[in-house]
């Protein structure tokens, strides 16, 4: 579970907001304003750095990005390149 830890980080340090409270139906996309496109592809770069992985843009979807739950599930199962 240490990677949820890093994950609310991440999103703390790009967003520049609490995440302390985050559970996996914490809803992002749509209700945190600070998550725009630009901090999506902050996000993407830090999250490929952090946790070692690429994620393949082209199987991108918004609802990777809906919830923490499913942020979180991009990085146990990043889209396939």
């Amino acid at each position: 579970m240490e990677y949820i830890q890093q994950l609310k980080g991440v999103l703390s340090e790009i967003l520049n907001i609490d995440t302390s409270k985050f559970i996996s139906s914490t809803k992002l996309l749509g209700e945190i304003s600070e998550l725009d496109s630009m901090s999506i592809v902050l996000l993407l770069i830090e999250i490929e750095k952090r946790f070692v992985l690429k994620v393949d843009i082209e199987h991108l979807e918004a609802q990777h990005f809906e919830t923490f739950g499913s942020l979180t599930s991009l990085i146990k199962n990043p889209p396939a390149i």
